[in-house]
């Protein structure tokens, strides 16, 4: 054994003594004396050198990235020199099947006892009374790593023979890839466990990042949460709320907690990350309570990436009481302010103004028709509100040029030809030390177009290797194929279903025949101004009655709505059959206010009468209490917001779900794509129905891990998981175009250093949400050899492509994938 023994310096940090080691027998000793800790799991990263016949045992205060230790430490590089082959080198330890290293992190848990690997790993408190903590090592490489079966065979068989004995020791899959190479190997030999089963039982799992302070109200059941309301009146900006599900409906509070699991893309996740609001799942909730005696309590409560803390203040914050030489955060400063006013005597519960949030006038003509999705564009959003407007858009991208518009139609958002349409310039965002990602995208778009059906007979991308053997093959050209490569992978993996969008105006129309609803408008906007809170509920309540039930609808209005539903496309069987009638507002999906969930869509239409009840419907939940709370708490005036409708034919899933081009809980993630899904219709994910299945795609380098099961009994078939895979790629490419204008400091460069990085994160975060740092292919392409389309690319790439989007779609009995829904995620 060897002692690495030089010291190191990182800015203005003290030199740190190096305690790495190399080809030492690992037992518990050493490996604490080593080992860094992340999301309460202490973790230890491992290099084997098959050419030495070695290993080396890194220490993790001194070497964040196996890459950057291999290059320095054993192949005497300079960082510079790493960098400027950064690509290359990562394929070599990560790709090559003739690599010299073998790349991976031990990570240490603790089996309770109780047939649960893993069960109380990270809840950093005492075990249970009568039951024997068992420690034990799983052994896993980077998401990215394509290890084959007999190469993780050899790692694996490596590492049991230099550690202690009495340390049981599993290999961890680290993406499907790897499950699939190891199908072929007994279990007996190499010892295995999932990702979702060793996480599966975790305690405590960041959801939203966030802190706050407040009153923890804890609820065991939704009958004790509804009748607390009832009773004690409305939770408000004071108040964290902990429950096994929290309800939809839930009022702006300070924070939420889960005591089971949930998903981060549950509609009250989404508010959270909105709002700016921390929200977890802490399984452990009701022991902590007994423990410290939080129930009721006045609380601090923390959500980081990989640490989630509750502790109980003395008193109410007036302000917070801090230990001796402590700070408050400005985030927990401003709350504890506006928490000492709303726990003053007499006073209200309210949160701080909220800035006013100005809404693009809608256009309210009455001239203005229903149309066909595939007529609409993103500039239709004050017509037909952001839904529709988006669809439109959606189905301009799934175009070919202006294929889908009448013979001499005009493209009504005045854009350019298709040619011009870049879904690339997600790739083409600096990440240091590397100018574009292209490359990636490049190998991507080579794997799916030769292993997909229909798509195998376009040509192959030049990637890296070709370049040096095309020299008439231009930049230009090479970007201009990338394009168009990726445009024709999106148009061949989902369709957008049609419809018929109803314009604000019809609804203003119908609210404006009627002196009634005018009145109640009326009314409403005076308590809103008075902060008249026991008089607006009960006034929504009215107006939604009448806008339902009571109040007429003219025939002129009626024959529109039905006259919309007349003219979609036939469905299969040739008749109207089922309808789904959306709203379509444009107080939603707006930079500070999401309104995921917030108003009402009917599934389930037949005839006439339903779709003039459902159109209704969709218009009163408008002004539902909790939607107009919300939009009030946005400083939104009701006389700026309206409602839109989507009417389209219901199309029956075989499989259906939601995606975000993000991972939720860790934002700084440019690879990972976070996709739920359960059988069935997307609402069966979106409404918090099933549990469901969750996986996280990496969309730069390839692969994808199960997150969890949710309630399904075993895992989808790997062929199926392929196909999300495409998705997952797919919902990337699409956010290129979708994405905002407005530039983002993306200041975690520390993060875009080295793909091993996953492998610590999958120790701790994983529930599978997680990130991954860099290994990718570098290659040098951008777009058009057109000046001109140069020029829109160069504007592409200045705007935000990191805002990720929220999709909803679904898989039929084919196969195949309709989008239905896709718009900002989380915007704030």
């Amino acid at each position: 054994m060897t002692t690495a023994q030089d010291h190191t310096t990182a800015g203005d940090r003290p030199a740190v003594a190096d305690r790495t080691t190399i080809g030492a027998h690992l037992a518990l000793p050493l490996f604490h004396t080593l080992c860094g800790t992340l999301a309460g799991h202490p973790y230890l990263k491992v290099v084997v050198d098959r050419a030495e016949n070695t290993w080396h045992l890194l220490d993790a205060a001194v070497h964040p990235f196996h890459v950057d230790y291999i290059a320095t430490r054993v192949l005497g590089m300079e960082l510079a020199e790493l960098d400027a082959c950064l690509d290359a080198f990562n394929a070599s330890v990560y790709a090559d099947p003739e690599r010299r290293f073998l790349l991976g992190v031990l990570s240490l848990h603790t089996d309770m006892g109780a047939g649960t690997a893993g069960a109380g790993a990270d809840t950093g408190r005492h075990l249970p009374t009568g039951r024997r903590a068992r420690p034990f090592l799983v052994l896993e490489t980077t998401e990215a790593d394509t290890m084959s079966g007999p190469m993780l065979e050899e790692f694996y068989t490596f590492v049991r023979h230099r550690l202690d004995s009495r340390l049981p020791l599993l290999l961890k899959p680290a993406n499907h890839g790897q499950e699939h190479a190891l199908a072929a190997i007994s279990d007996v030999r190499v010892p295995r466990i999932l990702s979702h089963q060793l996480f599966g039982s975790r305690t405590r799992t960041p959801l939203n990042p966030g802190e706050a302070v407040g009153r923890l109200r804890h609820f065991r059941t939704a009958r004790e949460y509804e009748e607390y309301a009832a009773g004690a009146g409305p939770l408000g900006g004071s108040d964290i709320v902990a429950m096994p599900c929290l309800p939809d409906d839930v009022p702006r509070v300070a924070g939420f907690i889960n005591t089971a699991p949930t998903t981060p893309l549950s509609h009250t996740n989404v508010l959270a990350s909105g709002w700016g609001i921390p929200n977890a799942i802490i399984r452990d909730l009701d022991q902590l309570i007994e423990a410290e005696e939080l129930a009721g309590a006045w609380v601090r409560y923390e959500v980081q990436d990989d640490d989630i803390t509750l502790v109980r203040l003395p008193q109410a914050p007036a302000p917070l009481l801090q230990a001796p030489g402590s700070a408050l955060s400005p985030t927990l400063a401003q709350a504890s302010a506006a928490l000492t006013q709303a726990s003053a005597p007499g006073t209200s519960d309210r949160r701080p103004a909220a800035p006013r949030i100005r809404l693009e006038p809608p256009l309210l003509h009455a001239d203005i028709p229903a149309l066909p999705l595939h007529q609409l564009r993103r500039t239709d959003r004050n017509r037909y509100g952001t839904k529709a407007a988006n669809l439109g858009e959606l189905h301009h991208v799934l175009a070919a040029g202006g294929e889908h518009l009448p013979a001499g139609e005009p493209d009504r958002a005045g854009q350019g030809p298709d040619h011009t349409l870049d879904l690339t310039a997600y790739y083409g965002r600096p990440r240091p030390p590397r100018a574009d990602l292209y490359a990636h995208l490049t190998a991507r778009l080579n794997t799916r177009l030769t292993a997909r059906p229909g798509l195998s007979d376009l040509p192959a991308l030049p990637d890296l290797s070709d370049l040096s053997d095309l020299p008439d093959l231009s930049e230009g050209v090479r970007k201009a194929q990338l394009r168009a490569a990726a445009r024709d992978f999106v148009r061949a993996t989902v369709t957008a279903p049609d419809g018929m969008a109803l314009p604000f105006a019809l609804q203003h129309r119908f609210l404006t025949s009627s002196p009634a609803i005018q009145q109640g408008i009326s009314d409403l906007k005076a308590a809103l101004e008075r902060e008249a809170i026991d008089t607006i509920d009960p006034l929504c309540r009215r107006l939604q009655h009448l806008i339902q039930h009571a109040a007429p609808m003219s025939d002129d209005v009626a024959r529109a709505i039905t006259a919309a539903a007349h003219a979609l496309p036939a469905g299969p069987s040739g008749t109207p059959g089922r309808l789904v009638v959306r709203s379509s507002s444009n107080a939603e999906d707006l930079p500070g206010f999401s309104a995921a969930g917030v108003y009402d869509s009917v599934t389930a239409v037949h005839g006439t009468d339903e779709l003039l009840a459902a159109v209704r419907r969709v218009w009163a939940s408008l002004l539902s209490p909790r939607s107009v709370r919300l939009r009030h708490q946005a400083g939104i005036s009701p006389d700026d917001t309206y409602m839109g409708v989507i009417i389209q034919r219901y199309q029956p899933a075989a499989l259906g779900g939601v995606l975000v081009t993000c991972n939720p809980t860790r934002r700084a993630d440019f690879r990972n794509v976070y996709l739920n899904c359960s059988s069935g219709s997307p609402e069966n994910v979106v409404d918090g129905t099933a549990l469901p299945l969750q996986y996280l795609y990496n969309t730069v380098e390839g692969g994808g891990r199960t997150v969890a099961l949710g309630s399904s009994a075993e895992d989808l078939p790997a062929a199926t998981r392929e196909r999300l895979a495409d998705l997952a790629l797919t919902g990337r490419l699409l956010q290129s175009h979708f994405s905002g204008t407005t530039p983002t400091d993306n200041s975690d460069a520390d993060l875009n250093r080295e793909l091993d990085l996953n492998a610590d994160l999958n120790t701790g975060l994983n529930a599978g949400l997680n990130t991954n740092t860099d290994a990718d292919l570098h290659v040098n392409a951008d777009v058009d050899a057109d000046a001109d389309v140069d020029a829109d690319m160069d504007s592409d790439v200045d705007a935000d492509v990191d805002r990720p989007l929220d999709i909803e779609w679904l898989m039929t009995d084919q196969g195949d994938f309709h989008l239905v829904q896709i718009r900002p995620y989380a915007a704030r």
